[in-house]
Order: C-alpha cells, then sequence, then structure tokens
C-alpha cells in the first residue's frame, strides 16, 4: 500500500493525486468521470465524489462545488478506508 499525502480543496473535501498506473492498479480505467477523457498525468481520486477526474475537470468542479457539513462528516468518518480500499495509506499534512 504506497503511502500519499491528502490535499482539501478550499471547501474542506479531501482528494488524492496519484498516477495513471496507480489508477490501473485499482481496477480504474484512467478515463475521466467527467469528460470521459484518457487521463495521462495526474488522476485526482475525490472520496465525496466517489470519483476520479482529469486535471481540467478536477478544477472546474473546485469553482463550482459547495460546501455541505453533512458531507464533510461522512467524509471524516470514511475517507481514509476508501482511499485504502484503492491501495493507498492516506496521511494528514504534517
Amino acid at each position: 500500500m504506497k503511502t500519499i499525502q491528502l490535499e482539501y480543496t478550499d471547501k474542506g473535501y479531501s482528494y488524492i493525486k496519484c498516477t495513471r498506473k496507480e489508477c490501473l492498479n485499482w481496477g480504474g480505467l484512467a478515463i475521466c468521470d467527467s469528460c470521459g477523457c484518457d487521463m495521462l498525468e495526474e488522476v485526482y481520486l475525490i472520496y465525496i465524489l466517489g470519483q476520479a477526474f482529469c486535471q481540467k475537470c478536477f478544477k472546474e468542479w473546485v469553482e463550482r462545488s459547495k460546501k455541505y457539513e453533512d458531507d464533510l462528516t461522512l467524509q471524516k468518518q470514511n475517507h481514509k478506508r476508501w482511499y485504502a480500499a484503492h491501495g493507498f495509506k492516506a496521511i494528514e499534512k504534517i
């Protein structure tokens, strides 16, 4: 299991950046869940959406997303286990 640092949007939603190869390793197809493009660069794995986005779609989502406290509560309870199911030991920033 790869140790990876959790990152957060300005609304508080967690995500990790991983590679195409890592996406393929967990069984993903390295195709953006938003636009359907082949993700050749970084893959943004987003717990609260349960999806993987390319960089362009991730930036667009960050701009239009809204902060929901219920989502953040759910995220706090489950996101590290969800990332672990994808082969990552997610750790907080030091």
